[in-house]
Protein backbone atom coordinates (compact mmCIF):
# COMPACT_ATOMS: atom_id res chain seq x y z
CA UNK A 1 0.00 0.00 0.00
CA UNK A 2 1.00 3.63 -0.52
CA UNK A 3 0.26 6.39 1.98
CA UNK A 4 0.98 10.12 2.03
CA UNK A 5 2.29 10.57 5.57
CA UNK A 6 2.81 14.31 5.58
CA UNK A 7 0.42 17.08 4.55
CA UNK A 8 -1.41 20.06 6.01
CA UNK A 9 -4.94 21.47 6.15
CA UNK A 10 -6.67 24.67 7.23
CA UNK A 11 -6.16 23.55 10.83
CA UNK A 12 -2.59 24.83 10.56
CA UNK A 13 -1.04 26.50 7.50
CA UNK A 14 -2.77 24.57 4.70
CA UNK A 15 -5.32 26.11 2.35
CA UNK A 16 -7.81 23.24 2.00
CA UNK A 17 -10.15 21.36 4.31
CA UNK A 18 -9.26 17.87 5.53
CA UNK A 19 -11.94 16.35 3.29
CA UNK A 20 -10.64 18.17 0.21
CA UNK A 21 -7.14 16.85 0.88
CA UNK A 22 -8.26 13.31 1.69
CA UNK A 23 -10.49 13.18 -1.39
CA UNK A 24 -7.47 14.11 -3.52
CA UNK A 25 -5.38 11.39 -1.86
CA UNK A 26 -8.00 8.91 -3.04
CA UNK A 27 -8.04 10.44 -6.52
CA UNK A 28 -4.26 10.02 -6.75
CA UNK A 29 -4.72 6.29 -6.25
CA UNK A 30 -3.13 6.07 -2.81
CA UNK A 31 -4.33 3.77 -0.04
CA UNK A 32 -3.74 5.77 3.11
CA UNK A 33 -2.91 9.12 4.69
CA UNK A 34 -1.76 10.99 7.76
CA UNK A 35 -2.76 14.61 8.33
CA UNK A 36 0.22 16.21 10.06
CA UNK A 37 -0.83 19.74 10.91
CA UNK A 38 1.55 21.88 12.94
CA UNK A 39 1.33 21.22 16.69
CA UNK A 40 -2.17 19.73 16.50
CA UNK A 41 -3.52 16.27 15.78
CA UNK A 42 -6.78 17.79 14.55
CA UNK A 43 -10.19 16.13 14.88
CA UNK A 44 -9.40 12.42 15.06
CA UNK A 45 -13.01 11.28 14.78
CA UNK A 46 -13.57 13.37 11.66
CA UNK A 47 -10.42 11.92 10.10
CA UNK A 48 -11.54 8.37 10.91
CA UNK A 49 -14.90 9.14 9.29
CA UNK A 50 -13.16 10.48 6.18
CA UNK A 51 -11.01 7.36 6.00
CA UNK A 52 -14.13 5.19 6.02
CA UNK A 53 -15.91 7.41 3.51
CA UNK A 54 -13.07 7.22 0.99
CA UNK A 55 -11.97 3.67 1.87
CA UNK A 56 -8.50 4.73 3.02
CA UNK A 57 -6.22 3.82 5.90
CA UNK A 58 -5.74 6.63 8.43
CA UNK A 59 -2.69 7.03 10.66
CA UNK A 60 -2.86 9.77 13.28
CA UNK A 61 -0.10 12.33 12.88
CA UNK A 62 1.32 15.69 13.87
CA UNK A 63 4.23 17.93 12.89
CA UNK A 64 5.81 19.20 16.07
CA UNK A 65 7.76 22.43 16.34
CA UNK A 66 10.82 21.71 18.50
CA UNK A 67 13.56 24.14 19.47
CA UNK A 68 15.80 22.63 16.78
CA UNK A 69 13.35 22.04 13.93
CA UNK A 70 10.27 20.09 12.89
CA UNK A 71 9.51 16.49 13.88
CA UNK A 72 6.74 14.21 12.63
CA UNK A 73 4.89 12.02 15.12
CA UNK A 74 2.66 9.03 14.27
CA UNK A 75 0.41 6.72 16.27
CA UNK A 76 -2.80 4.74 15.91
CA UNK A 77 -6.11 6.65 15.95
CA UNK A 78 -7.23 4.94 19.17
CA UNK A 79 -4.18 6.31 20.99
CA UNK A 80 -4.09 9.72 19.26
CA UNK A 81 -4.88 11.63 22.46
CA UNK A 82 -1.22 11.25 23.39
CA UNK A 83 -0.24 13.58 20.53
CA UNK A 84 -1.77 16.43 22.50
CA UNK A 85 0.91 15.88 25.14
CA UNK A 86 3.69 16.94 22.77
CA UNK A 87 4.05 20.58 23.67
CA UNK A 88 5.82 22.77 21.07
CA UNK A 89 9.17 24.52 21.44
CA UNK A 90 10.71 22.04 23.85
CA UNK A 91 14.24 20.57 23.65
CA UNK A 92 14.62 17.59 21.31
CA UNK A 93 15.35 15.31 24.28
CA UNK A 94 11.86 16.04 25.61
CA UNK A 95 10.26 14.59 22.47
CA UNK A 96 12.53 11.57 22.36
CA UNK A 97 11.53 10.60 25.90
CA UNK A 98 7.88 11.42 25.31
CA UNK A 99 7.89 9.30 22.15
CA UNK A 100 9.22 6.31 24.07
CA UNK A 101 6.68 6.75 26.86
CA UNK A 102 3.74 7.15 24.47
CA UNK A 103 4.87 4.60 21.84
CA UNK A 104 4.83 7.28 19.14
CA UNK A 105 6.89 6.90 15.96
CA UNK A 106 9.08 10.00 15.64
CA UNK A 107 10.79 11.18 12.47
CA UNK A 108 12.58 14.46 11.75
CA UNK A 109 10.72 16.27 8.97
CA UNK A 110 12.66 17.36 5.84
CA UNK A 111 15.83 17.21 7.96
CA UNK A 112 18.22 18.87 5.51
CA UNK A 113 15.87 21.51 4.13
CA UNK A 114 17.34 24.46 5.99
CA UNK A 115 14.76 26.85 4.50
CA UNK A 116 11.88 25.03 6.23
CA UNK A 117 13.04 24.23 9.76
CA UNK A 118 15.07 21.12 9.00
CA UNK A 119 17.06 19.87 11.99
CA UNK A 120 20.21 19.28 9.98
CA UNK A 121 23.04 17.36 11.64
CA UNK A 122 21.17 17.46 14.96
CA UNK A 123 19.47 14.27 13.81
CA UNK A 124 22.70 12.36 14.41
CA UNK A 125 22.60 13.19 18.12
CA UNK A 126 19.37 11.36 18.92
CA UNK A 127 17.66 7.99 18.53
CA UNK A 128 14.73 8.20 16.10
CA UNK A 129 12.07 5.75 14.95
CA UNK A 130 12.40 6.76 11.28
CA UNK A 131 13.65 9.48 8.98
CA UNK A 132 11.73 11.41 6.32
CA UNK A 133 13.93 10.90 3.27
CA UNK A 134 11.46 11.96 0.57
CA UNK A 135 9.67 15.24 1.18
CA UNK A 136 7.61 16.27 -1.82
CA UNK A 137 7.80 19.98 -1.07
CA UNK A 138 11.58 20.10 -0.91
CA UNK A 139 12.52 22.13 -3.96
CA UNK A 140 16.18 21.15 -3.90
CA UNK A 141 16.63 17.40 -4.55
CA UNK A 142 19.95 17.30 -2.69
CA UNK A 143 18.02 17.76 0.57
CA UNK A 144 16.23 14.45 0.06
CA UNK A 145 19.39 12.72 -1.14
CA UNK A 146 21.26 13.84 1.97
CA UNK A 147 18.41 12.55 4.15
CA UNK A 148 18.52 9.20 2.35
CA UNK A 149 22.25 8.88 3.07
CA UNK A 150 21.65 9.79 6.71
CA UNK A 151 19.00 7.07 7.02
CA UNK A 152 21.53 4.50 5.82
CA UNK A 153 24.17 5.75 8.26
CA UNK A 154 21.71 5.66 11.16
CA UNK A 155 20.08 2.41 9.98
CA UNK A 156 16.65 4.05 10.07
CA UNK A 157 13.53 3.23 8.06
CA UNK A 158 12.57 5.77 5.40
CA UNK A 159 9.22 7.57 5.29
CA UNK A 160 7.91 10.03 2.74
CA UNK A 161 5.08 12.46 2.20
CA UNK A 162 4.06 15.33 -0.03
CA UNK A 163 4.12 18.00 2.70
CA UNK A 164 1.36 19.52 0.59
CA UNK A 165 -0.36 22.69 1.76
CA UNK A 166 -2.81 22.76 -1.18
CA UNK A 167 -4.89 20.11 -2.89
CA UNK A 168 -2.75 20.33 -6.04
CA UNK A 169 0.22 18.43 -4.66
CA UNK A 170 -1.15 16.13 -1.99
CA UNK A 171 -0.60 12.45 -2.72
CA UNK A 172 2.28 12.97 -5.14
CA UNK A 173 4.81 11.58 -2.64
CA UNK A 174 4.28 8.54 -0.48
CA UNK A 175 5.53 5.82 1.83
CA UNK A 176 5.08 2.28 0.49
CA UNK A 177 4.61 -0.59 2.92
CA UNK A 178 2.78 -3.91 3.27
CA UNK A 179 0.02 -3.16 5.78
CA UNK A 180 -3.75 -3.21 6.19
CA UNK A 181 -4.15 -1.37 9.50
CA UNK A 182 -2.55 1.58 11.23
CA UNK A 183 -0.98 -0.79 13.74
CA UNK A 184 0.58 -2.86 10.97
CA UNK A 185 1.88 0.21 9.14
CA UNK A 186 3.59 1.58 12.24
CA UNK A 187 4.98 -1.85 13.03
CA UNK A 188 6.42 -2.14 9.54
CA UNK A 189 8.08 1.27 9.95
CA UNK A 190 9.68 0.10 13.20
CA UNK A 191 10.90 -3.03 11.43
CA UNK A 192 12.45 -0.91 8.64
CA UNK A 193 10.25 -2.47 5.97
CA UNK A 194 9.33 0.68 4.06
CA UNK A 195 10.21 2.41 0.82
CA UNK A 196 9.43 5.87 -0.53
CA UNK A 197 8.43 7.17 -3.94
CA UNK A 198 6.75 9.88 -5.98
CA UNK A 199 8.02 13.29 -6.97
CA UNK A 200 8.80 16.65 -5.44
CA UNK A 201 7.84 20.18 -6.47
CA UNK A 202 9.81 22.11 -9.04
CA UNK A 203 10.63 25.79 -8.49
CA UNK A 204 7.50 26.94 -10.34
CA UNK A 205 5.23 24.69 -8.31
CA UNK A 206 6.87 25.70 -5.04
CA UNK A 207 6.37 29.37 -5.91
CA UNK A 208 2.74 28.66 -6.71
CA UNK A 209 2.31 27.01 -3.33
CA UNK A 210 3.72 30.06 -1.58
CA UNK A 211 1.46 32.35 -3.58
CA UNK A 212 -1.62 30.31 -2.77
CA UNK A 213 -0.72 30.28 0.90
CA UNK A 214 -0.33 34.06 0.99
CA UNK A 215 -3.53 34.61 -0.95
CA UNK A 216 -5.76 32.40 1.17
CA UNK A 217 -4.18 32.40 4.64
Amino acid sequence: MKADLHFHTVFSDGTASPETMVKMVKKRGLDGFSITDHDTAGNIQDYCDLARKYDLLYISGIEITTRKGHVLGYCTPDTADVLGEFKPLQPVEYYIEKGKDCNVVLSPAHPFDYFRHGMGNTIFLHKWSALETFNGSTVFPFSNRKAEKAAKILNLPEVGGSDAHTKYYVGLTYTEVKAHTAEELLDQIRKRKTSVGGKHLNVFQFSRRLLKSKMFK
